[in-house]
């Protein structure tokens, strides 16, 4: 028969809370009340949860990043969005507040579990937080599936921003490596297979040699020598100054004359008594009161109204409603009812605008369905406006197809969409292109330069875009945010190759110099100053004899044969006192008569083993 043994001390123990271990311990696991408990050793599940932060946490790193560089393309995916819902609602200031809110999330749950590495303590994080990177991680499979059926283009804004940001991205990658070396050269230390020790060696190797060498493939336009430098690309206002004022209205136009622009672009349609306008979509819901002035036309093509009920129509309040660009706050009372009083100008007030201000003019002229009465002359009503316009067709950028080559105002300048061969501009005689961002390599552009063709980027609304097609040397860029990019008089950043080269050695090789010295400090650190082969294996078989010691005094707790409060973690636990020496007078008697006598060692310490009968 057994019976139970309560050992105690002579006085108790006071323990002080450690209040940075108790939130490290309490925000990751919830153990708010148990923080010394949390030194055991780390399970598999607890690493295997700890991978699972790490790619969630890099998912949710990539889709900050991609919201960030979004901004230059969002105000498409906003109208696609309204399009389909029939409502607007503020989609990219949406999904960035929730990228900012995950991002600052999961940077916190990783840091603290590298903090729970860096003390030692066990990798526990509560099944909350497991549900959330769960969820995270199956958030972003599912947007990048959306993303790439709906929005693909946007993927190649990436490419561009990792090209012209690669320079700093990587020198902060390899910062970033070097200083998680810490934890990596205590983690290789406490390894008591050399196995082990040689694969984890070697994807620290490949891992920091990859960092290193990334340059070679970083290919940003804005390393250059200043006197190389292309001047600075002229710009086109899209749809007038569609950033600040409603898009395709007198009001936008004139104030992208204001900001003294190279040039206007828009659109142009035909009525359905045959006089060109101004208008962009195919009907007339988005920018207008359509809806409310013809209810039961609201889904019409917009070139089966007459011009007298076009321009009935009022073509700026929904800009001041729907703030697409968040400038519509900043307006003025006056400014406010201005905007308001819109309508769509006619073909021939584009032309006044751009004539009297000696500016460009870039437009595309959108045909009409088969059904329409001027199907056919459509093209031929457009250059009869401007040739009576009195515009210096120089100036007009004429953007043409396979079957409008022949058919151009006079001495206008042909501009081919899309992104042809060299041996199809020469064959049409062509001299000038408007392409996407989207669909253009910058190798073209610098081919298109080489064999002067003029190109025409659209749409660029980021200063940052904006410098590396500057550096690439482009001839122009149509953009909604004239307000942005009209006053800038330099790239954001140029760096002459020869001294990037410098910082980027100097970088890898103070890098790498650090991480030695990491790697010497921490085995002085668990080691001492003399090493051996045999002190690794010393020192695993102390660790898990401290695991086995651990886990029986726990086994003692759960059974109530000692008291918690004897219960010492060692470091960092908090204890004021340190335990008094076992009395044998603690010691109850026998309970029973002719009981086995209790065998006890000497016993100087709480830590050391006892067997009971």
């Amino acid at each position: 028969m057994k019976g139970k043994m309560t050992v105690s001390h002579a006085k108790f123990q006071n323990y002080q809370h450690n209040y940075r271990l108790l939130c490290m311990t309490g925000l990751l696991g919830c153990r708010w009340h148990r923080y010394q408990q949390s030194t055991r050793e780390n399970r598999k599940r607890d690493i295997f949860w700890f991978v699972v932060l790490i790619l969630a946490c890099l998912f949710v790193t990539f889709y900050f990043y991609f919201w960030l560089i979004a901004e230059n393309d969002y105000n498409n995916l906003e109208w696609h969005m309204f399009q389909s819902l029939k409502k607007w609602i503020p989609w990219y200031t949406i999904m960035l507040g929730l990228a900012c809110a995950a991002f600052g999330y999961f940077a916190l749950m990783l840091m603290l579990s590298l903090c729970h590495l860096c003390y030692g303590h066990q990798l526990y994080i509560h099944p909350v937080h497991m549900v959330l990177f769960l969820l995270a991680m199956a958030g972003c499979i599912t947007i990048t599936v959306v993303i790439d059926d709906m929005w693909h283009e946007q993927w190649s804004t990436i490419y561009f921003s990792l090209q012209m940001m690669g320079p700093f991205l990587q020198i902060g990658a390899v910062a970033f490596a070097t200083g998680l070396m810490w934890l990596v050269s205590h983690s290789w230390y406490s390894l008591s297979r050399k196995v082990w020790q040689l694969l984890w060696m070697l994807a620290i190797v490949i891992v920091m040699a990859g960092l290193y060498i990334s340059p070679l493939f970083i290919h940003c336009p804005c390393l250059t020598f200043g006197s190389k430098l292309s001047p600075k690309p002229q710009i086109f206002a899209h749809r007038g100054a569609e950033g600040i004022a409603p898009e395709n209205t007198v009001i936008a136009f004139e104030k992208a004359v204001e900001y003294g622009v190279y040039g206007l672009e828009s659109d142009v349609r035909i009525s359905y008594d045959g006089v060109p306008f101004i208008h962009h979509d195919d009907t007339l819901q988005r920018t207008t009161n359509v809806a409310d002035v013809f209810p039961e036309r609201a889904g019409d093509d917009c070139s089966m109204f007459n011009i007298s009920d076009i321009q009935s129509l009022n073509a700026g309040k929904w800009f001041t409603e729907m703030d697409p660009f968040g400038t519509a706050s900043e307006l003025s009372s006056a400014e406010k009812e201005l905007y308001e009083n819109q309508s769509i100008p006619l073909l021939a007030q584009l032309m006044e605008i751009a004539r009297n201000a000696n500016m460009a003019v870039m437009f595309d002229v959108r045909i009409p369905s088969h059904d329409h009465p001027f199907f056919k002359s459509t093209v031929e009503r457009v250059i009869d406006v401007v040739v009576k316009s009195g515009f210096n067709t120089s100036k007009l950028y004429w953007l043409v197809d396979g079957q409008e080559f022949e058919v151009a105002p006079p001495g206008s300048k042909m501009t081919y969409p899309g992104e042809p061969s060299l041996a199809k501009l020469k064959e049409a005689n062509v001299s000038s292109v408007n392409v996407g961002f989207k669909i253009l390599h910058p190798d073209t552009i610098r081919e298109y330069r080489d064999n002067n063709i003029s190109v025409n980027v659209w749409v660029v609304d980021s200063a940052w875009f904006f410098s590396y097609f500057w550096c690439l040397g482009t001839t122009s860029v149509t953009t909604r945010r004239i307000d942005q990019l009209a006053p800038l008089e330099h790239p954001e950043w140029t760096l002459p190759p020869n001294s990037y080269l410098i910082l980027w050695v100097c970088v890898d090789v103070l890098s790498a110099v650090v991480i030695i010295i990491i790697f010497v400090i921490q085995r002085i650190r668990m080691f001492g100053t003399s090493f051996s082969p045999e002190s690794i294996s010393l020192t695993s078989a102390r660790r898990a004899r401290s695991y086995r010691s651990r886990t029986m005094k726990e086994k003692l707790i759960r059974d109530g044969i000692i008291d918690p409060i004897d219960e010492h973690e060692g470091q960092g636990s908090g204890v004021v006192n340190q335990p008094a020496a076992y009395s044998m007078s603690s010691f109850p008697s026998a309970p029973f008569a002719g009981a086995a006598a209790v065998r006890v060692g000497p016993i100087t310490q709480p830590d050391q083993k006892y067997e009971v009968e």
